[in-house]
């Protein structure tokens, strides 16, 4: 049981990108050095991951972080005046400013409040704003079809342990960005 998930998991992340996650930090290192924020969103296991990056990103690398998730009376009064389609986008549609950087964190890459969130962070008139995707395994998926400016992929079917490889990733950044390193390859 143990060994099998750990096998999984180190094939998984050995799998993942490290080219688009050193994209990622050298975005978000772009941001902290304009004073920009990074916005975090995502549903469930994601938010917690939002909630846990943001955190990391705030306390270990002094960036200007913040999980949107975590805005829940913002969040919950627009999903329920609005629609819950647009809860995330309509804090962000308050919230962004130029060259601010949109973390959206889903593993199906298709939930409706993290595409309309992608997809009015792209139509935004506001300069210099960046989304980078921590996603699953369907390189389909809604949101990678918005074509964020960074797409990380975890391509394994098992949704734990495609959530285990969004947090690595998440933590991997901060604590470089802590660092003040990059290493060519995060």
């Amino acid at each position: 049981m143990f060994t099998q998930y750990r096998t999984d998991l180190i094939n998984a992340l050995r799998a993942v990108n490290h080219e688009e996650v050193y994209r990622a930090y050298n975005i978000i290192s772009r941001a902290r050095a304009q004073n920009a924020s990074v916005f975090i969103i995502g549903n469930g296991g994601s938010a917690a991951t939002a909630s846990h990056f943001a955190n990391d990103l705030v306390k270990m690398a002094g960036v200007r972080a913040f999980s949107v998730p975590d805005m829940v009376p913002a969040v919950t009064a627009y999903g329920n005046d609005e629609s819950w389609k647009q809860m995330y986008a309509a804090v962000l549609g308050v919230m962004l400013l130029p060259q601010d950087v949109v973390v959206a964190i889903s593993c199906s890459g298709n939930s409706p409040n993290v595409v309309e969130a992608v997809k009015s962070v792209k139509d935004s008139p506001l300069p210099g704003l960046k989304v980078l995707a921590l996603l699953g395994a369907d390189y389909d998926c809604k949101v990678a079809k918005l074509e964020p400016n960074v797409s990380i992929f975890v391509p394994f079917k098992d949704i734990r342990v495609q959530e285990d490889c969004h947090l690595a990733i998440c933590h991997c950044i901060a604590g470089d960005l802590a660092n003040g390193k990059a290493e060519g390859s995060v």
